[in-house]
């Protein structure tokens, strides 16, 4: 099955820690952590769009179901706390 077949919400706790300059991204730096970053918020939100729609299922991680979809170009980046150092 693809997509999403039932009503969903974007936790919205979330949506800072995607995107780049946030306080809660420097956050995950500073505690070592590192931070999958989309450009901004409008990308994140196309890309959630697509997942919803076409996305496959991938399992459940930390509690929450999990959602892929493959995409030709890159859609993010990954900042890691060792990047800074």
């Amino acid at each position: 099955m693809s997509g999403i077949d039932r009503d969903i919400i974007l936790d919205l706790r979330h949506i800072a820690k995607h995107l780049p300059n946030t306080t809660q991204v420097q956050r995950l730096l500073r505690r070592g952590r590192s931070a999958h970053v989309f450009n901004d918020e409008a990308t994140m939100d196309r890309i959630a769009q697509a997942i919803i729609e076409t996305g496959e299922y991938t399992g459940i991680i930390r509690g929450y179901e999990r959602y892929g979809l493959f995409f030709t170009e890159p859609i993010e980046g990954r900042l890691s706390a060792s990047d800074f150092h």
